[in-house]
């Protein structure tokens, strides 16, 4: 079986009760004592984490601490529990050109057989599932647990828009969900505001920075000292990014970007390709195709941090990295920390051929 933390030719349910598969190969090494940095005082044993999205269960964070990846994320939970879209949720992507820009319309293809990650762009069209606090709470736990003295965890939430919620109550739902996940004893949390959360609006959190300020403000005082980091998407040059990264210093710790590219998947015919409503002709594209997204984003942030004498700001940056060179590419920009899904999704092995070609040279 193909080693892999979620297989995406398996339903998320699945993925949930029965991942990761295959046999995780273990790349650490005992009498290893190399740091990569560190992330809020905890030092980083590997030069590339996991972000959000492809560890759901404590059973995937330990493998991809075996697998050599710091820090790890714990999937996007929620209060209460919540389905995921139709399955397929991801499939392989063909775009005319090599990159994918927003609202794109791309060619998707389920059958993921030989796909190339390195070359290959993939949809992410899940719609944050989350089982309930009941379930994810005890699960969250064993995690920290797990991961104590051998890598730094970060557990991703997110509140829940439901029909005739007030803004107040969207951002109180943020607040409850952010004291289940410190019950939990993480050491990290990160809040995210780069998926489609806002009632019959297709559109993001964070790019509405009035409803993302208050969510913060009220986040700063619920999480104590707990270092909070926030996850936004892309936002396009004339798009109010300095704004949001003033409330973000303001009332957080660090920024994460970025998310997928939202982009129209359509089959040969020129049909939505996803089943389920007319909202899943779009999804969230990942992999390589976004590779130039996140590093443009990467070097807007840490210039304005730059700019504004933040030395504490966290900066992580994710996207396309599905190789040593994608790594590079984000280091040489001056992130705090590089972070991979899809690429450490089908190559495993990844964080482990980055500290090879780091010790090469050196």
């Amino acid at each position: 079986m193909r080693e892999m933390f979620y297989d995406p030719t398996k339903s998320y349910d699945v993925n949930y009760a029965e991942g990761p598969w295959g046999e995780i190969r273990d790349v650490r090494k005992k009498d290893d004592s190399r740091t990569y940095g560190d992330l809020f005082g905890e030092a980083l044993t590997s030069p590339l984490g996991i972000g959000a999205g492809i560890l759901p269960t404590s059973r995937h964070i330990r493998a991809a601490v075996e697998a050599g990846f710091d820090p790890v994320t714990y999937k996007t939970v929620r209060r209460r529990e919540r389905a995921s879209n139709p399955f397929p949720n991801m499939v392989r992507l063909y775009p005319e050109g090599a990159d994918i820009y927003p609202d794109d319309t791309v060619l998707g293809d389920p059958d993921m057989s030989d796909i190339d990650v390195t070359k290959d762009g993939v949809t992410n069209s899940f719609g944050v599932p989350s089982m309930d606090a009941s379930a994810w709470q005890p699960d969250l736990a064993r995690a920290v647990a797990g991961t104590k003295g051998k890598a730094t965890l970060i557990a991703s939430f997110m509140g829940t828009m439901r029909e005739g919620m007030t803004r107040e109550e969207y951002v109180a739902d943020f607040v409850e969900t952010a004291k289940l996940v410190l019950q939990t004893g993480v050491p990290i949390m990160e809040v995210n505001l780069s998926c489609p959360n806002i009632s019959g609006v297709h559109g993001l959190v964070c790019h509405d920075i009035e409803t993302s300020t208050a969510i913060l403000e009220a986040l700063h005082t619920a999480k104590g000292n707990t270092p909070l980091l926030v996850k936004i998407a892309y936002f396009p040059p004339e798009a109010p990014l300095e704004a949001l990264l003033d409330a973000i210093h303001s009332y957080a710790n660090g920024v994460v970007a970025i998310n997928a590219i939202h982009a129209k998947v359509v089959d040969r015919a020129g049909k939505q390709l996803l089943p389920g409503d007319a909202s899943r002709l779009y999804s969230g594209t990942c992999g390589t195709t976004v590779r130039w997204a996140g590093l443009e984003m990467a070097r807007r942030i840490v210039s304005y941090k730059k700019k504004k004498g933040w030395k504490d700001f966290v900066v992580v940056g994710v996207g396309g990295v599905t190789a040593p060179e994608d790594y590079h590419l984000y280091n040489v920009l001056g992130v705090d920390v590089v972070e991979s899904v899809t690429g450490a999704n089908w190559r495993p092995e990844l964080a482990g051929e980055i500290r090879n070609d780091l010790s090469e040279k050196t």
